[in-house]
């Protein structure tokens, strides 16, 4: 039982349906129109994005003003209101209460000279002696108000009776 076999080279393939071509074609503007709604999706966000970038860019111009540079005479009342305000600021009620206070009266104040934008006082006085200048000097050492009290220069007066002791002192005064 020899079946024949029927070999056919020229038979073409099978044809697409009527229904199955028009289901591409459906499918295929589908396609084309997701696209061009994609397209426009992309464009709308890239608009929005500036928008975005436009507003934020004002409420930081807003809160954030640029300074304008200083002019010389603003600089300069600038400075006079800063000395003038480290002037008031001097202690100068506590610092003469501290160096008129002091218990043994072998010490004379002949001078009290400030330099504000240091905190520091430079004071001229006259001492009975050498101990007096001395113990005058660890006096305002161990203030609580003046720190860095430091002898600058001395002289004995040799020509003067009693042979007493003009000196200087330099202290820092603490700011609180």
């Amino acid at each position: 039982m020899n079946q024949r076999l029927d070999i056919d080279f020229m038979h073409s393939g099978p044809r697409i349906s009527p229904a199955g071509l028009a289901l591409l074609i459906i499918a295929l503007v589908l396609l084309l129109a997701s696209g061009v709604f994609l397209w426009q999706a992309y464009d709308d966000n890239g608009r929005v994005q500036e928008q975005i970038e436009q507003v934020r860019h004002r409420l930081f111009a807003k809160s954030h003003h640029v300074a304008r540079p200083a002019t010389p005479a603003a600089i300069h009342a600038e400075k006079q209101s800063l000395a003038v305000l480290r002037e008031l600021t001097v202690p100068w009620q506590d610092l003469l209460s501290i160096l008129e206070d002091y218990p043994d009266h072998d010490v004379a104040l002949i001078g009290i000279d400030h330099n504000p934008v240091q905190s520091q006082i430079r004071i001229t006085a006259e001492a009975k002696n050498f101990d007096a200048m001395i113990a005058y000097l660890r006096y305002l050492q161990s203030s609580k108000l003046l720190r860095e009290a430091v002898l600058n220069d001395h002289e004995i007066e040799n020509n003067v009776p009693g042979t007493p002791v003009r000196f200087q002192v330099t202290a820092v005064w603490s700011r609180s």
